[in-house]
């Protein structure tokens, strides 16, 4: 009888507990939240998703550093093109006329190594697709029937400040959609970087090379098959 009793409290214990798990998960499943966009009778709108306080800005967001985030300037030189139409290119004004007069020529932050390690992670993630490794334009998918961009090597873009470059990641440009929604404001900058490394390791001055420098590539050329004493660096960029 003793073990007989035994079960049955046993059993009694388990049905309690089953119940009340049931009643736990019932009301989990029974919470008075709203689904995104369903109505609501609370609001005079009937809005359950109610929009955000004006003036309101996300911790983290207060873009006070307008270089940083915008790669200009001024607030207003986004629209410069629009209020003032480029000129004619022949005309007198048109030969004066500086679109990148409104784009900074430094970067906001501090650029060494790692940073432009980073950026080059960055941009073997982002950018190499189109502009392949080497920046010239000629992407995997530029191969497959994408618009091909122009290679970061042409002097205009040699040229061009790095505010400009950053506005155009951040914003797009032609063909090229906006990367603002996918990659931070600093690792754009770090694109960057690693972009002018990019365009100076193509036209480094052969002034400037070291002894070691010119034997390495020497040594290159040679394992490439090209004749080791021609052209052994660089010419001067022009």
């Amino acid at each position: 009888m003793p073990e007989l009793r035994r079960q049955q409290a046993f059993v009694c214990a388990m049905m309690l507990a089953a119940g009340a798990v049931a009643g736990c998960q019932q009301k989990m499943a029974g919470q008075p939240s709203y689904q995104p966009l369903e109505p609501s009778d609370f609001f005079a709108d009937q809005r359950s998703s109610r929009p955000l306080v004006a003036g309101t800005v996300a911790r983290g967001h207060l873009r006070t550093n307008l270089a940083l985030t915008t790669g200009r300037k001024t607030r207003t030189g986004r629209f410069l093109p629009e209020r003032e139409p480029a000129p004619t290119p022949t005309s007198d004004r048109g030969r004066a006329f500086d679109e990148n007069r409104d784009f900074v020529e430094s970067f906001p932050i501090a650029v060494d190594e790692q940073r432009i390690r980073h950026g080059r992670d960055r941009y073997a993630i982002y950018c190499a697709v189109c502009h392949d490794p080497l920046g010239t334009g000629h992407g995997k998918i530029v191969e497959r029937g994408y618009t091909r961009p122009p290679s970061y090597h042409i002097p205009r873009l040699r040229e061009a400040p790095v505010g400009r470059l950053f506005a155009v990641i951040s914003e797009g440009y032609g063909s090229m959609p906006s990367y603002a929604g996918q990659i931070p404001a600093e690792d754009r900058w770090a694109i960057v970087a690693y972009v002018r490394a990019l365009q100076s390791s193509q036209h480094f001055p052969e002034s400037s090379l070291t002894d070691e420098m010119k034997k390495g590539l020497v040594e290159a050329r040679a394992a490439s098959g090209r004749n080791p004493t021609a052209d052994s660096a660089p010419k001067e960029s022009r």
